[in-house]
């Protein structure tokens, strides 16, 4: 699968810190009804006085879709794909997302 998508974030503090400071966090995921469930997305946050910047990795599908193909079928794209169960309930159509494994 390719890499997820990076994306980076400033923002101002509600609170004034006069340490800096920075955090790292993993993928945190469950399974619920024997699929998976993105709970949070890989992230690092760096802070000091009111400023901040955050940088996150992908989104809750992008990693669901990656915990599906690796933790549940063990690399294979194709059989991830074929027993892939999740769809829209609008227009009845998988959401499987080639731009994922491209």
């Amino acid at each position: 699968m390719k890499k997820p998508k990076f994306e980076l974030r400033f923002y101002k503090n509600y609170i004034f810190m006069w340490l800096p400071f920075f955090e790292k966090r993993k993928l945190r995921w469950k399974d619920k009804f024997y699929t998976p469930r993105c709970e949070r997305n890989p992230y690092f946050n760096l802070g000091w006085l009111w400023w901040g910047v955050r940088g996150t990795w992908g989104d809750d599908e992008y990693w669901e879709q990656w915990l599906w193909v690796y933790e549940y079928h063990d690399g294979d794209i194709t059989k991830a794909k074929k027993e892939w169960q999740w769809f829209d309930g609008d227009t009845k159509l998988s959401t499987w997302d080639d731009s994922y494994v491209k």
